[in-house]
C-alpha cells in the first residue's frame, strides 16, 4: 500500500515532503512530490493537477509557498524524435534548486 501523502502545495510546504518539478512540455511544468519511489501528482484546492506555463511560475510558485529545496527534471525526447530505442538508460537531466 502506498504511502499517506499530503496532495496540496500549502501541506506539503508545511510537511517538508521532497518536492520534484517535471518539464513536461517546453510550457507544462508539473509538480509532483516523492516518498522512497512512490510519486504523487500535487494538486490544487480543487483537485486538479497543478501544472505552471514555464519553470519560472512554477519555482516562483513552490518558493511563495515556502518551499525551500525541489529537483527540477527534464527528460529528453531525442532518441524518440529521431527514432532511436533508448537503450543506454535514462536522458534526464536533474537539478537540484535551493529556492
Amino acid at each position: 500500500m502506498a504511502p499517506s501523502l499530503e496532495k496540496t502545495l500549502e501541506k506539503i510546504a508545511v510537511s517538508g515532503a521532497r518536492i520534484e518539478v517535471h518539464a513536461v512540455d517546453p510550457m507544462i511544468y508539473l509538480v509532483f512530490q516523492r516518498t522512497h519511489e512512490h510519486l504523487e501528482p500535487v494538486v490544487d484546492a480543487s483537485g486538479a493537477t497543478l501544472a505552471f506555463r514555464s519553470r519560472y511560475a512554477a519555482l516562483a510558485a513552490l518558493r511563495d509557498a515556502g518551499v525551500q529545496e525541489l529537483e527540477f527534471i527534464h527528460r529528453s525526447a531525442y532518441g524518440e524524435m529521431v527514432g532511436i530505442d533508448d537503450q543506454s538508460g535514462s536522458n534526464e537531466f536533474r537539478e537540484r534548486v535551493r529556492l
